[in-house]
This record gives C-alpha cells, sequence and structure tokens, in this order.
C-alpha cells in the first residue's frame, strides 16, 4: 500500500486512512460562536485518539457545514497546562473561565483549536510534542474546511501547556526525529507562553524559598515525563528545552510569568528569553510583581487576555483588524 501524506490523524496504518479523510461534523452555534466538538486530529497506534474542540465566528460557517466565505481567519492552538499528568482540551483556570475565554478569543476574530495531548502517565517524551505539532499540522491541512489562514497559526498554552507551544513553536519549520519524514512541517506565526518551565534541570536551583515542588524527585512531573530522574537525563532535559532549538527566524514569542511563582520558577522564561534574545528573535518577556503561579495574587489576570490578543494582532499578517464579531474587551 503506498504511504500518502495525511491530512488528519497522522498514522500510515490502513485502518486509520477513514479518520484521515472524515468531513467535520456540523457545528453547535451558540450564539455567536460555532463549536465542533472532539475532532479527531491525530491517531496513534496503541493510544486513544487525540481529538481538539473547533470555535469559530458563527457567521464564518454556512448552515450545510464548511466556511461560508473566502475569508480566512487568524488561528489559535490553545495547549491546556496540568504538570504533563492531567487536564484536559476543556479544562480551564478559574480566571479565563470566568472570562469566557474561547469565546472571547472567537469574538476577538480568531479561530481556536483547543487540544488534548497524550499524558506523562500514557506516553513519554516527546509524544507530547510531537501531538501538539500533529495539531498545528492538521489545522493547516484542513485550513480550507475550517476557515483559517496558514500564515496566521498561533500556539498558546499555560504552565505545562505554555512549553509545548513554545517547544513546538521554536521548532515548527524543522523536522523532528521522531516524526516519519514524508510529514509536512507545522510552522506557526506566533507563540504565547503563560508560566511555561524550559530547563527542567535548573528549576530547583531557580525556585523559590517555599516553592511547592522538587523537581529533581524521581516522582516530579518533569522526571516522570521524561521517564528518568532530571539530573539523570541530561540529553533528554536538553530535548525537552525549547532554549536548545532556538535559531534565527523564530516566531514572535510573549511571555508572562509571575516572579513569586511557586511551581514553575521565573528563572524558567529569563532562561528561554535570554536564548531567544541571543538569536535576535522578537521576545517580549514581561514579568507579573507579587504573582504566583497560574498569575495567582494579580488582581485582574484576565488584563493579560487582553494583552496576547493585541500582541498576535500585531505579529500575525491576518490578525490586524479590530474585533470581527463586536467588542472582545
Amino acid at each position: 500500500m503506498q504511504r500518502r501524506t495525511p491530512s488528519g490523524p497522522e498514522s500510515s496504518e490502513p485502518w486509520a486512512e477513514p479518520l484521515a479523510d472524515a468531513p467535520l461534523k456540523l457545528p453547535t452555534i451558540v450564539d455567536d460562536v460555532a463549536v465542533i466538538q472532539e475532532v479527531v486530529y491525530a491517531s496513534r497506534v496503541g493510544y486513544r485518539p487525540l481529538t481538539l474542540d473547533l470555535y469559530a465566528p458563527a457567521d464564518a460557517w454556512d448552515p450545510v457545514g464548511g466556511p461560508a466565505s473566502e475569508r480566512r481567519y487568524p488561528a489559535v492552538v490553545w495547549i491546556h497546562g496540568g504538570a504533563f499528568r492531567l487536564g484536559s482540551k476543556s479544562l480551564l483556570p478559574t480566571f479565563l473561565e470566568e472570562a469566557d475565554f474561547f469565546r472571547r478569543l472567537v469574538r476577538a476574530g480568531f479561530v481556536v483549536a483547543a487540544i488534548d495531548y497524550r499524558l506523562s502517565s500514557e506516553a513519554r517524551w516527546p509524544a507530547q510534542l510531537l501531538d501538539v505539532r500533529a495539531a498545528i499540522r492538521w489545522l493547516r491541512g484542513r485550513a480550507d474546511e475550517v476557515g483559517v489562514s496558514t500564515q496566521a497559526i498561533a500556539v498558546w498554552g499555560e504552565s505545562a501547556g505554555a512549553h509545548l507551544a513554545a517547544s513546538a513553536g521554536i521548532r515548527g519549520d524543522r523536522t523532528h526525529p521522531d516524526e516519519e519524514p514524508y510529514l509536512p512541517l507545522p510552522s506557526v506565526a506566533a507563540i504565547v507562553d503563560w508560566y511555561g518551565p524550559s530547563n527542567f534541570a535548573l528549576m530547583d536551583t531557580q525556585a523559590t524559598v517555599d516553592a511547592l515542588q522538587v523537581h529533581d524527585a524521581p516522582d516530579s512531573p518533569e522526571s516522570v515525563l521524561l521517564g528518568a530522574p532530571v539530573q539523570q537525563a541530561p540529553e533528554l532535559v536538553a530535548d525537552a528545552d525549547p532554549a536548545t532549538h532556538v535559531a534565527s527566524g523564530c516566531p514572535p514569542i510573549l511571555i508572562r510569568h509571575g516572579v513569586r511563582d511557586r511551581l514553575v520558577p521565573f528563572g524558567q522564561s529569563l532562561h528561554l528569553a535570554s536564548a531567544l534574545e541571543r538569536a535576535g528573535a522578537d521576545v517580549r518577556l514581561r514579568p507579573v510583581e507579587g504573582a504566583d503561579h497560574v498569575f495567582e495574587g494579580h488582581p485582574r489576570p484576565v488584563a493579560f487576555v487582553d494583552e496576547a490578543i493585541d500582541f498576535l494582532r500585531e505579529v500575525m499578517p491576518s490578525a490586524s483588524s479590530r474585533s470581527i464579531l463586536g467588542t472582545s474587551r
């Protein structure tokens, strides 16, 4: 059987091909937002199908399915946190739930793909990175069907999801040795990194005096992700560090991090930002004074959502207009 480049789930197994070509379900329309849930974007042999939820402007969809016009929207791939071992695409930090985050992005003129990925109890690194790359690749391959501009796809994550966003975004236009060579490169136009880790081996030396986690421990989230204690796996630590892979041409990146973060030290963002600055990248590191993890202690963290929307509008070619469906503020 001839192997082909899949537009959807990444598998050369014959049984997976119908999934790759499956048409999108009709969206559920809620007010001004179209939602399609549980879309399979990757099928890994031996694992559960990986899915994403799509959120799009309702007036972008024809009643019988598919984009209603030739207009193409910028897109955000949202990557959830959870220490690599829990969480899902539908679970958000409280301040994002209260802000109606996904619909807020749609009303600001974006299509959103909120993704699940394999957790550390299911698979070790780099499985999570490969899943995020697969989701970006799926969105690029199905862009005409979902009304997305391939030139304006961003990755945005929080905590562990921010690590995956930075890792996937920085490596986007280069091949990965654990992927099939025929797959197209999943490049992105921008990255939003909220309090994500970078170099796991530095976390304990950078930790606050009242840190809540010992990252070098064999059962730490980072050690479990790698499948070995952090300090005993230098090659894996380097591979999982997005700073290792920084090169010229990295997409613009906005980094927000609480200076008093007791789970992911602020020094992790300093480490990544320094590597990006040395490469001449457009990196905007913005500390949040006095804030803990998930911006705890800040009186209005939803302001960082609006900041990120403005950043994406500035740096992505199809995202410069004001809100398409009304104000996002």
